[in-house]
């Protein structure tokens, strides 16, 4: 199952700047250990104490003109899916 992960505003430091990546997973959780595995470090940056999503980060799924928010590890991801992490923005 072919996903596509893109980094957008986020994690330059650990991903040296790559914004792209293809990776294998039947769920988001699958997904972020590949990752790992590939940029060491990602998992402590994007999940928080309770293992958790970070609330600073948001994981938004596409399949053609379909979008969703994954807000829990579970979220199945299916094949030809694209992720995309970015950073929340907040202010006032």
């Amino acid at each position: 199952m072919a996903v596509t992960v893109t980094f957008l505003s986020a994690f330059h430091d650990l991903t040296g700047s790559k914004k792209l990546f293809f990776v294998k997973g039947k769920r988001l959780d699958q997904i972020i250990d590949e990752l790992e595995s590939r940029i060491p470090g990602l998992k402590e940056k994007l999940l928080d104490s309770d293992g958790k999503l970070h609330p600073a980060y948001q994981v938004i799924r596409t399949k053609g003109n379909t979008q969703g928010v994954c807000s829990k590890l579970d979220c199945p991801i299916g094949d030809g899916d694209e992720i995309v992490i970015i950073p929340r923005i907040c202010g006032g």
